[in-house]
């Protein structure tokens, strides 16, 4: 329960974040419901007809039989269970990214960001020093590339 002092200024918001795949790889969920943790899969996929335009290298085809190198496999080992999304750690990384991104912005010098605990989303408390208080709890979801649908991670 909040109270609200006089000059207090108090807001909820609660956007939708909509992660994308890094190239060469596609999110597919089994089923059309809500997805649990687990669920989400990160499959490879084919970029031989783009390779030659983009300059991609294809990690589903990779020449000599190896995948070629790529620093964004670190993050999907970061943020993966054997092939698959999980929510936990997708929620703590996307957390702490915007926590670190908040301190690079003027407006860090005049209010502060608190991450809040929370699993499946991402949960922030902003104080400012005017009286200010906004709670943002950012949903986390997945498109899907086949069907272009957007699915929650919660």
């Amino acid at each position: 329960a909040w109270r609200i002092q006089p000059g207090e200024l108090r807001s909820a918001y609660r956007p939708l974040v909509i992660l994308q795949p890094p190239p060469g790889r596609s999110f597919s969920v089994s089923s059309t419901k809500q997805p649990s943790a687990g669920r989400v899969r990160v499959a490879l996929e084919c970029l031989c007809s783009r390779e030659q335009l983009l300059g991609q290298m294809c990690f589903l085809h990779a020449s000599g039989g190896q995948l070629p190198r790529d620093p964004r496999w670190y993050l999907l080992d970061t943020l993966c269970t054997v092939s698959c999304l999980d929510v936990e750690k997708v929620s703590s990384w996307v957390q702490t990214l915007v926590a670190l991104a908040w301190l690079l912005l003027p407006h860090s010098l005049h209010c502060q960001l608190t991450a809040l605990p929370c699993s499946k989303s991402c949960k922030f408390q902003l104080t400012g020093t005017s009286g200010l208080h906004i709670s943002l709890e950012m949903a986390l979801a997945v498109q899907q590339s086949s069907s272009g649908a957007c699915l929650s991670l919660e």
